[in-house]
């Protein structure tokens, strides 16, 4: 019999990878495999993405470029250490060694014996681990008086352009970088599964080793696409139109030195907020508030107050006073040249009491000395999280300290 046509309906399906780990997804891995202890899952996950390994985006852990080339240079090197197997045995030895049936000392002996060896073989010139070599491309150099080209380089906070000229003598050397801004957005997989499938089909290959490219906006006019096995493939293309960079849609501050916005950035050193606005001058603000563990920016920095007549200890210069995450310190002015700290006394700020922030007026009614005359110094405190002076003697604690509490000093005597 002839049958009627009621209706076409063209599909095309994709093929899904795996899904992605999600925080408790990875969790749960862990487990299985026999990897870490749940004292230690939290630490796992939190220092991966605070080395710049993985991100988040929709609940879901991504591979940062960072953190492909780290597990490629150790899975190559020290094999043995990588694998799953080693780590779970190990766990099952230091279990044996909480309960008394194995000697430590004797399963230190054994992994170092190896471990040793092994660390000797990847640090050498010839034929230890693959150096990370960035790959030279053809756009010029951003500082006008350079002129040489660009390359590629991968670090903890991404990947960017760097002068070719960086590894030259200091007087020659040239520091200007190309901040780059990932092309493809993250695809939300609430919304479908196979967005991702379809993502990667769409991407540019290598014509080297045809191998999927990564996409980067380097500025409105031109897009730069980097092989996926960057640094190991020297691959690129430059795509050259108009382009629109997404708007930040992160969280924003006020910034307490212009009242502009400062948005969420990674640096270095981890995440950080950062100020958009610029001075009346017309100069770029530069205040910064680092992010801290519970999520909260840190309370805004003062201004470092220069102190000329306090000369540094081991290098040519004199101090500031300046304003971190554990209070005021005293710094090298010529900071990061010359890094050497160390904590103020309370007679030394006497002098700037006008130039003090109010926040910080209260360390200048502290004692100057203890009962034995000895000067004291501003330390701050980890446990209570509050700055308190003490008494030293040559760097090392006399053994009297006083907290500021209710508008006084409270003395407290070690022993008492």
């Amino acid at each position: 019999d002839r049958m009627t046509l009621l209706k076409l309906m063209p599909q095309q399906h994709f093929t899904k990878p795996p899904a992605r780990y999600s925080e408790a997804a990875l969790v749960r891995e862990l487990e299985k495999r026999g990897v870490g202890r749940p004292s230690t899952y939290a630490s796992i996950i939190s220092t991966i993405q605070d080395r710049g390994y993985v991100r988040i985006e929709n609940r879901r852990l991504f591979a940062e470029k960072i953190g492909d080339i780290v597990t490629d240079r150790l899975s190559e090197s020290f094999q043995d250490l990588m694998d799953y197997g080693f780590t779970a045995s190990m766990e099952e030895r230091l279990d044996e060694i909480a309960a008394g049936q194995l000697n430590w000392k004797q399963l230190l002996n054994e992994f170092y014996k190896d471990f040793s060896q092994q660390v000797i073989n990847a640090k050498d010139s010839t034929r230890g681990m693959r150096p990370n070599i960035p790959s030279v491309i053809d756009i010029s150099c951003a500082n006008s008086d350079c002129g040489r080209p660009m390359t590629i380089r991968t670090a903890g906070t991404g990947v960017f352009l760097g002068c070719s000229g960086y590894a030259l003598p200091p007087k020659e050397r040239c520091k200007a970088t190309i901040n780059l801004t990932p092309g493809d957005e993250a695809v939300n997989i609430d919304e479908d599964d196979e967005a991702e499938s379809k993502r990667l089909l769409q991407r540019k290959r290598c014509d080297q080793c045809n191998t999927s490219m990564d996409s980067y906006l380097v500025d409105d006019t031109r897009k730069l696409h980097i092989c996926g096995n960057n640094p190991d493939c020297s691959g690129f293309s430059v795509e050259s139109g108009q382009y629109v960079i997404k708007g930040y849609d992160g969280p924003v501050i006020d910034c307490d030195k212009c009242g502009s916005d400062m948005q969420l950035k990674t640096g270095r050193f981890g995440k950080y907020f950062g100020c958009t606005g610029t001075s009346d001058e017309g100069t770029p603000c530069k205040n910064t508030r680092k992010l801290l563990r519970n999520g909260q920016p840190a309370p805004p920095k003062v201004d470092p107050i220069a102190m000329p007549e306090l000369r540094c200890e081991k290098v040519e210069d004199h101090y500031v006073l300046r304003d971190g995450a554990s209070g005021i310190f005293l710094a090298a002015s010529q900071f990061p040249k010359y890094r050497e700290t160390r904590a103020p006394t309370v007679s030394e700020l006497q002098p700037y009491k006008e130039k003090i922030d109010q926040k910080y007026r209260f360390l200048l009614t502290a004692p100057a000395s203890d009962p034995q005359g000895i000067p004291t110094v501003i330390r701050y405190s980890r446990k209570t999280r509050e700055q308190y002076v003490r008494s030293e003697k040559e760097g090392k604690p006399a053994g009297w300290s006083a907290f500021y509490n209710n508008g006084r000093w409270e003395p407290v005597v070690k022993g008492s």
